[in-house]
């Protein structure tokens, strides 16, 4: 099938950036996975030509497309976020453009109804996976010297999206970072600790950009925890590597952004984190004071509220006290018992 006539045979057109950048980050996604034109358009129900004309800005991509690329690329909601932007710059376009023709090619009035187009799973069965893994968990590789690519096209195509919304921070972006925080925590149990380091910061400083902005109070909010949440991963993982200092601080902004947002779970993650070290250092006494004091801040059914439990556990073990030790055992599991489903598998 012949590939779609691009406006510019190299490049979009300079005056619509979100097009182009849009083009570019799903393009910079698809080859970090590994993945030609050919392979996302199967994976994602479309012909290979739509996926390169999208690259290449010749086309207005439908929703449907780029939330199955979205999904497949593991992009965090970055795509869908510059996709209401790219196509309220198709608007501003000179004159008509002719729209590609093929299998899975959209109206140009922007439907998404248009004879022959797929509208149910991937042509594999299997949207949303992705054949091989990027480096990191959806993070991307930096640029070698002189490069012209960014360095994280996924924070960046994020920022431009944010400030074209006058500063502030749509759902759909606030949605797509609270499941990138997700990915890092899983991403801790398997990778180095100094293979994540970077992309956990970046995400932060990406955060706390946001938080200069005008926020409604309940993204605020939402913002602070996830914030708080990079920032104990960032406390664990420098603790991992050796670097205690900045593991310390850390875990203290951990706690104050939690405090600020007032979520109870999240400052008590942060005070067991100091129990757990007091438990390593040996300083059982400061360890049993932490875990109590941290099972206060926790919501009763949490797992804060087990470890912290588990921590008194081994405290009071390490001190004698071994009957106190039991019962703290015992409602540790007791706790545990509550939690939902998705939070003990």
């Amino acid at each position: 099938m012949p590939e779609p006539e691009p406006l510019d045979p190299r490049t979009p057109e300079p005056a619509l950036p979100f097009t182009a950048c849009l083009g570019t980050l799903l393009r910079r996604l698809r080859t970090l996975h590994g993945l030609t034109q050919a392979d996302l358009g199967r994976r994602t129900g479309y012909d290979g030509s739509y996926v390169g004309a999208t690259e290449r800005a010749a086309v207005r991509p439908s929703r449907t497309l780029i939330e199955r690329c979205d999904h497949t690329l593991q992009a965090g909601g970055a795509l869908l976020t510059l996709w209401p932007l790219a196509v309220r710059e198709w608007g501003t376009r000179a004159g008509p453009v002719p729209p590609p023709t093929g299998h899975g090619l959209e109206d140009p009035t922007g439907s998404d109804v248009v004879p022959g187009r797929p509208i149910g799973p991937g042509a594999d069965g299997t949207p949303g996976r992705p054949a091989a893994a990027a480096p990191g968990p959806g993070v991307a590789a930096a640029p070698g010297p002189g490069a012209g690519p960014p360095a994280d096209p996924v924070l960046e195509a994020m920022e431009l999206a944010r400030q074209a919304e006058a500063s502030e921070l749509g759902e759909e972006a606030m949605a797509g970072l609270e499941r990138t925080v997700g990915r890092l925590e899983r991403a801790a149990l398997a990778t180095p600790p100094g293979e994540l380091i970077p992309a956990v910061r970046a995400r932060r400083r990406y955060a706390g950009r946001l938080l200069g902005g005008r926020l409604p109070l309940g993204r605020h909010r939402r913002l602070l925890v996830a914030a708080g949440r990079l920032s104990l991963l960032l406390a664990r993982l420098h603790d991992d590597a050796g670097d205690r200092e900045a593991a310390e601080a850390d875990r203290d902004t951990a706690f104050r952004l939690a405090c600020q947002a007032d979520e109870g779970e999240l400052a008590a993650l942060a005070v067991e984190l100091l129990a757990a070290w007091a438990l390593v250092g040996g300083r059982f006494d400061d360890a049993l004071a932490l875990a109590r004091s941290g099972q206060d801040l926790a919501p009763p059914a949490s797992t804060a509220a087990v470890q912290l439990a588990l921590d008194e556990a081994r405290a009071l073990a390490s001190l004698g006290q071994h009957a106190e030790a039991a019962g703290a055992r015992q409602l540790a599991a007791l706790t545990r018992a509550m939690l939902p489903r998705a939070a003990t598998s």
